[in-house]
């Protein structure tokens, strides 16, 4: 799979045609693009068909704190172009993985977006992550994260893993499905949480 990382910002034609000579090549299988908006999915969709060129993915923030392509028309377009969603910042910078607390902060830039009053605010949210990964056998709450994801059968994810254990951890995250209910009521208690606004990059 070879991706666009940005849309251009004012056309992308040019782009396209590039991915379809790769494809041609023989230097990928598949293509995909990233960050882009519904309409500019849907323009790109078309292109690379007409170029006989078959779009495989949309790579987009997307995890349990930040739920923007449910609202503004990404993830519904995708599903509706049989365009595969790929998630990055699954775990919210590590958030989502019950690391960090309102008394043990994130470190850097991380801390202006997750300071203590967001971390207070999204306690029950992690509280309930670890509770539903102790039903299911332990499963921590990096797996949750990722498994409400991946419930989803439009989307996968694209984790990023420091070490070995973190691997392991991710891992840990197929294999097993959380059920409706379980779906249902971490969407309503991160409604809850304030939302994270990021940097909306399939605004552009």
């Amino acid at each position: 799979l070879y991706q666009l990382h940005w849309p251009g910002l004012w056309f992308n034609d040019e782009y396209l045609e590039g991915l379809e000579e790769c494809v041609k090549q023989g230097l990928t299988k598949s293509v995909g693009v990233s960050n882009y908006s519904d309409k500019r999915l849907a323009e790109a969709h078309k292109r690379l068909k007409e170029l006989g060129v078959p779009l495989a993915s949309n790579q987009i923030h997307y995890n349990l704190l930040y739920r923007l392509p449910e609202t503004n028309g990404v993830l519904e377009k995708c599903r509706e172009l049989g365009v595969t969603v790929i998630a990055y910042s699954p775990l919210a910078q590590g958030i989502l993985t019950s690391k960090y607390d309102e008394d043990n902060l994130p470190s850097g830039a991380r801390s202006r977006i997750y300071n203590q009053e967001f971390m207070r605010k999204a306690k029950p949210l992690l509280e309930l992550m670890k509770e539903i990964g102790e039903n299911h056998g332990g499963k921590s709450s990096t797996q949750v994260a990722l498994n409400w994801l991946l419930c989803n059968p439009d989307v996968t994810v694209i984790p990023g893993a420091k070490n070995r254990e973190q691997v392991e951890d991710i891992m840990g995250a197929v294999g097993w499905q959380l059920d409706e209910g379980e779906v249902l009521e971490l969407r309503k208690t991160a409604l809850a949480v304030p939302p994270v606004r990021g940097f909306p990059a399939e605004d552009l």
